[in-house]
């Protein structure tokens, strides 16, 4: 494992960036990890059909426990494809068989329903640990976002149900009129107690349905767990640290070879003018510097009955340095004093001592967009409709997004961070109970519908946004 490899920006994230990155990277390679999914479930699906090719349901059984080994080959791919190496097929048909056999009383019996399964494989097949190192390492990681990977496995079962009857419910729109009408008819005859009295065609039909729904859902779930992983192992490693020292070793490797050339001229140079040189002369030199002159110290102590001191010998001045030590260190203690009491003064005032928190600095860039107030022009809807008219929608959507964060930031006081994405904004306005939440979560709508679905909001709705934008009391419609 190479860090400089890494095909991914190597940083800290919230758990949610963690499974943003993990969805990104299973979007890069998406139809060969779809492959590779499809072909980890090619056993069971082969086998269901031999033997169970009257039992649609228990075929479907059968393929959601064996869904772990379709997961591995997917994390296979995701984790050497993080680190610069996109596996050729042979290498998956390769790890195929280890990715059916790996632990199989454990993956397929003890924690099949585990809802940790996308953090805990990665540890098992990445990693290669077992017994009470494994059970360590999955406790460390579970420290840090173990609710998200609940909840994700919450969303993954929910995504299931409704992408299954999604992709069942499309495929209804398609069938003929007659076919459609015999199998409405027999799904509300149905009582629920056995499956004999259903169309077959309409059984598979709802186990292909669900297994495309599985195949996507576990995808996308396997991703986000990986990237969940890696972010842990970022925090907890350092890997961003480690990845920046090497980088900057790198950069240094050529400079620590004239460094240690120009040394080593350095120590062979005077040992060349040193060889020109008698031993008889090397000493006389060395004994003619000032540190081997010899000095003589005469001390006098006054008697009582006199004007004359005379001293004993060195160890009177050493009690009066251990003396001035300790006077010195007394003046340090009394300046420590009066220092801690200047600088927690305000615990002295007459009102007590303030619990309130010093209000965080406000985020001048969110979601890698600059949202300072100086980065906008003054007329921020009339300048968005301008660019929307001249067909550049995503500048245009982009700065009337970036002017409303920026408004609400600077004029409505929400903390918005600079890793919060578009749900984290919109639910921190909604919670501060913040003015014109309503038109932030229409324009949010917009903005995520361009940004992620590319499909731009309708003239007529931006015309909307720009005229009703309220942040600004200089607006006028556009």
């Amino acid at each position: 494992m190479r860090l400089e490899d890494m095909t991914a920006e190597l940083r800290p994230r919230s758990d949610w960036e963690a499974v943003d990155l993990g969805m990104a990277l299973t979007r890069r390679d998406f139809w060969r990890l779809l492959g590779c999914w499809w072909l980890g479930m090619l056993p069971a699906l082969v086998l269901s059909l031999i033997f169970l090719r009257d039992q649609p349901v228990l075929l479907l059984l059968a393929c959601w426990w064996w869904m772990p080994v379709s997961s591995r080959l997917v994390l296979f791919v995701l984790s050497r494809r993080l680190f610069g190496e996109l596996p050729r097929w042979k290498a998956v048909f390769r790890e195929w068989p280890r990715a059916c056999v790996r632990r199989f009383f454990f993956r397929m019996l003890w924690a099949r329903l585990s809802p940790w399964r996308p953090l805990t494989m990665a540890v098992e097949d990445l990693e290669g640990l077992r017994g009470k190192d494994y059970g360590a390492r999955v406790r460390l990681l579970l420290r840090r976002g173990d609710a998200t990977v609940v909840v994700l496995a919450l969303w993954r079962a929910f995504l299931n149900v409704w992408l299954g009857v999604a992709v069942f419910a499309t495929a209804l729109m398609f069938l003929p009129s007659t076919e459609a009408q015999a199998w409405s008819l027999a799904m509300q005859e149905w009582g629920g107690n056995s499956w004999a009295g259903l169309p077959q065609a309409l059984l598979w039909t709802g186990v292909a349905s669900v297994l495309l729904s599985m195949s996507l859902v576990d995808i996308f779930g396997t991703g986000a767990g990986f990237g969940i992983y890696v972010n842990h192992r970022t925090w907890i490693e350092g890997w961003d640290v480690e990845l920046a020292f090497r980088r900057l070793g790198n950069r240094l490797r050529g400079v620590a070879g004239v460094a240690m050339t120009l040394l080593l001229f350095g120590i062979m140079a005077p040992r060349a003018v040193a060889a020109e040189q008698t031993p008889k002369d090397v000493i006389t030199d060395v004994k003619a510097h000032p540190d081997f002159e010899v000095f003589k110290h005469t001390w006098q102590e006054r008697s009582p009955s006199g004007n004359t001191w005379n001293w004993s010998g060195p160890g009177e001045w050493f009690a009066f340095v251990i003396q001035g030590i300790g006077w010195t260190l007394l003046g340090l203690l009394i300046a420590f004093l009066v220092w801690m009491v200047w600088r927690h003064r305000h615990v002295f005032n007459a009102q007590g001592i303030s619990m309130g928190k010093k209000a965080p600095a406000a985020a001048r860039v969110v979601m890698g967009m600059d949202v300072a107030p100086e980065s906008l022009p003054k007329d921020i809807p009339t300048a968005a409709m301008e660019l929307w008219r001249v067909g550049r929608r995503q500048e245009a959507m982009s700065l009337l997004y970036r002017g409303a964060i920026s408004r609400l930031i600077e004029a409505g006081g929400v903390e918005i961070a600079e890793s919060d994405t578009e749900s984290d904004c919109l639910r921190r306005v909604e919670v501060e109970a913040a003015a014109h939440a309503g038109y932030f979560g229409g324009l949010t709508d917009a903005w995520m519908t361009l940004a992620y679905g590319r499909r731009p909001p309708q003239d007529e709705r931006m015309q909307e946004l720009c005229a009703t934008w309220p942040f600004s009391a200089e607006r006028r419609p556009a």
